[in-house]
């Protein structure tokens, strides 16, 4: 990874994503249900002193677990799903007048937030962001209910930009990922073709970049249309980008195993019969090979890391491709460099 080049891309969009962390900041903070006039306009709050005094909100997160939330929340990360949002804005030219981009960008992450915490559920681990996970913290039911929780903040959100067509954009991609999941649990074991890793890939990384990025375009074109061959170029490039970056994540992992470094995610995946790219290279050239006891020295490994690379670096070569047709009438220079930081 390009750490230098995506730290110029971040820095030049510090003033949007920290409007996002506002603005899930202010969520998470505020009465997400009903509010303290609502329960007495109901009859369901009895307690006046309560009421008056202001100084508990019974339907309010336990202080000290909505500290620990936020700070998950917070914690450093690629931030990559509103990063592509904003680039598209920048490259169409668009001004959000209204904020509903940074409502659709901090949406988006919740989102993207409240997956991770189910995914380290079933893969049962231990480390996220640099700390420890909700389930192993506390237990798997509490982390269920903060993923529910995320999801929830998400939806309110989005039903705060006021779009159908955006709910529509999220909930079909949402229910690609539960698929990808329920699919992959029933595939264990199975040693699978590259063409089914990509569609795989496609349900459970791609879903959540193109729903931002209809989004994103459905917003665009209801104040400035925006042509139906950039539309298609911007869709295309951010498909082919996501794969790209869940194969670069996949490698990283791989090369972190035969490093001998901690990776919990990744030994989990193999002792449950999950397979990223890497091991799929290595499934061709012997099946029979113990991928649970790499040898860093062989001639499979180094093919297998051959093959994953030129893989990855062709389909982001793809992404950059696809909207380099555009480059006469939109700045795409920024896109482009997104591309270049995954390469290897």
């Amino acid at each position: 990874m390009n750490k230098e080049l995506y730290k110029e891309i971040l820095n030049y969009f510090d003033k949007d994503l920290s409007l996002i962390q506002d603005e899930i900041k202010s969520l998470l903070l505020s009465d997400t249900n009903l509010n303290h006039n609502d329960l007495e306009d109901f009859g369901l709050l009895q307690n006046t002193a309560i009421t008056a005094q202001g100084t508990h909100n019974p339907l309010g997160l336990n202080p000290d677990f909505q500290k620990e939330v936020l700070d998950f929340l917070f914690a450093p990360s690629k931030r990559l799903r509103p990063v592509t949002l904003f680039l598209i804005r920048d490259m169409l030219n668009f001004k959000d007048t209204e904020g509903k981009i940074t409502k659709l960008a901090a949406a988006l992450e919740l989102l993207h937030s409240a997956t991770l915490v189910h995914d380290d559920i079933i893969d049962n681990a231990q480390k996220r962001r640099g700390g420890e996970t909700f389930n192993f913290k506390y237990n798997s039911k509490l982390a269920v209910i903060l993923g529910d929780y995320l999801l929830s903040l998400s939806l309110k959100l989005l039903s705060e930009i006021g779009s159908a067509s955006i709910f529509s954009y999220f909930s079909e991609n949402v229910l690609n990922i539960c698929k990808g999941e329920i699919n992959q649990f029933f595939n264990r074991g199975n040693t699978i073709e590259i063409e089914e890793y990509i569609e795989k890939s496609k349900g459970k990384t791609s879903s959540l970049f193109i729903a931002g990025a209809k989004s994103i375009l459905y917003l665009i074109n209801e104040k400035n249309p925006v042509p139906n061959n950039a539309q298609r170029a911007i869709l295309e490039f951010v498909l082919k980008f996501s794969l790209g970056f869940q194969i670069y994540d996949d490698i990283e992992n791989f090369e972190a195993e035969y490093n001998n470094a901690l990776n919990e995610k990744l030994s989990s995946d193999i002792k449950n019969g999950i397979y990223t790219l890497p091991y799929l290279y290595i499934s061709q050239q012997n099946h029979l090979y113990d991928m649970m006891k790499p040898d860093r020295e062989s001639k499979i490994y180094t093919k297998a890391l051959e093959s994953s690379i030129c893989y990855l670096n062709n389909i982001l070569d793809e992404a950059q491709n696809s909207v380099k047709t555009l480059e006469n009438v939109y700045n795409i220079n920024l896109l482009i460099k997104l591309g270049e930081v995954f390469k290897k």
